[in-house]
């Protein structure tokens, strides 16, 4: 009776995990949203990937010369009107990062912005 109990639970697990994100076709139509929306977003779209992964990249200083870094794009799938799309930048060899978190409707329309870590190169915004 333990061990179907138990089996009952992770399957409830596994199929509360397989709704709640992986779907690369609905993670890429968010993000295409998502960076043909909002001024900032429509700015950042240049620096970083339009699907989830890493890139190098040259950060803009506001100065002649940008720098070296890399930027990430992760997306989260909330709920099903919802979704997290994260934007991180690291430059200095890794050693400073700025992260902006965009909360945003499933349409690309964002509902508020969290940011942390070092200020951002480009300024802010």
């Amino acid at each position: 009776m333990r061990r179907a109990c138990s089996l009952v639970v992770l399957a409830a697990a596994a199929l509360t995990l397989a709704g709640c994100g992986g779907d690369e076709h609905a993670e890429r139509r968010v993000l295409a949203a998502f960076f043909a929306g909002s001024p900032r977003a429509r700015q950042l779209s240049t620096l970083f990937p339009h699907k989830s992964g890493t890139i190098d990249c040259s950060i803009p200083t506001g100065g002649a010369t940008p720098l070296q870094g890399r930027c990430a794009t992760d997306i989260s799938l909330v709920k099903h009107d919802r979704a997290v799309v994260t934007l991180t930048e690291t430059w200095g060899h890794g050693g400073l990062a700025h992260t902006w978190f965009f909360f945003i409707r499933r349409n690309g329309a964002v509902q508020s912005v969290v940011q942390e870590g070092a200020p951002a190169p480009q300024g802010p915004g």
